[in-house]
């Protein structure tokens, strides 16, 4: 792909940023802390400046990809913003986390009596972050088990709600502003991506230990934790699933990347 075939489309808040030079590093993986997104924007507006500095925890929504062909490789909350003047360049600093409004806000306190079904007191704590969440519930069609005695969860909805399903072999997580579950060992249901030379991937992907695989490709949002991948290199022929994902990026010089570790299957 081109340079020019590149696009960087970026909304906080009501504010949408195009056709300016944009950077950005965000790191994604499979723990309840909130994904991170790191974003420079250079020569932002005044008006724009001072807009983005009133905002506080506003919707942080990042496309990239390629003409005819974007997808979402972010979203979540701005955390912070910072303008730096560089001579006579000005540089709009954002820290975003995936998430992280409902983590740091969403609260319980509640009691459930003897006989509960424990899927139903993991489905009332995952209500309380409000988020998009319908999807992830369907993984605990394989929870059966209810209560011995009666139980309370009180604190952090997301801190109760990793306590609880670390109990039951289960990772939560939050990805592009929705609740993912995750059985362990397991990859997420849908289509698998194939990864060769002529589909994104780059040189051969490195061997570790624990069964673990470095992977490089070129720029694809898709390459999301949980994901099942399917690799066809010299290295490595098989399936992996990914563990953790960093995207790298800017709409004009040369980074343009995904760095991914994955779990060979």
């Amino acid at each position: 792909m081109m340079l020019f075939d590149r696009v960087v489309e970026l909304k906080v808040g009501d504010s949408d940023i195009t056709k300016l030079d944009i950077t950005f590093e965000i790191e994604k993986d499979l723990t309840p802390e909130p994904n991170h997104c790191h974003v420079e924007i250079f020569n932002l507006g005044a008006q724009n400046r001072a807009t983005l500095s009133k905002y506080k925890l506003v919707p942080v929504i990042l496309k990239a990809g390629y003409r005819d062909q974007v997808g979402v490789i972010f979203q979540g909350d701005m955390l912070s913003c910072t303008h730096i003047k560089e001579g006579p360049t000005w540089k709009t600093v954002l820290a975003s986390g995936d998430g992280a409004l409902a983590i740091q806000t969403a609260r319980i306190n509640k009691s459930f009596a003897k006989g509960t079904a424990v899927k139903s007191i993991i489905e009332e704590i995952a209500k309380q972050l409000k988020l998009p969440c319908d999807g992830a519930l369907k993984q605990l069609e394989i929870l059966s088990e209810k209560l011995a005695r009666g139980f309370c969860v009180k604190g952090n909805a997301m801190d109760e709600l990793s306590r609880i399903l670390n109990q039951h072999g289960i990772s939560v997580s939050i990805q592009n502003n929705s609740l993912q579950l995750l059985k362990n060992e397991e990859s997420l249901v849908g289509k698998v991506i194939n990864l060769t030379a002529d589909s994104g991937l780059k040189g051969s992907p490195q061997m570790g230990g624990d069964k673990m695989l470095q992977v490089q490709a070129v720029l694809m949002p898709n390459l999301l934790p949980g994901s099942k991948i399917h690799i066809q290199s010299s290295a490595f022929n098989g399936f992996a699933t990914i563990q953790s994902v960093r995207f790298s990026g800017a709409n004009f010089g040369d980074e343009w990347r995904t760095e991914v570790l994955a779990k060979r299957n």
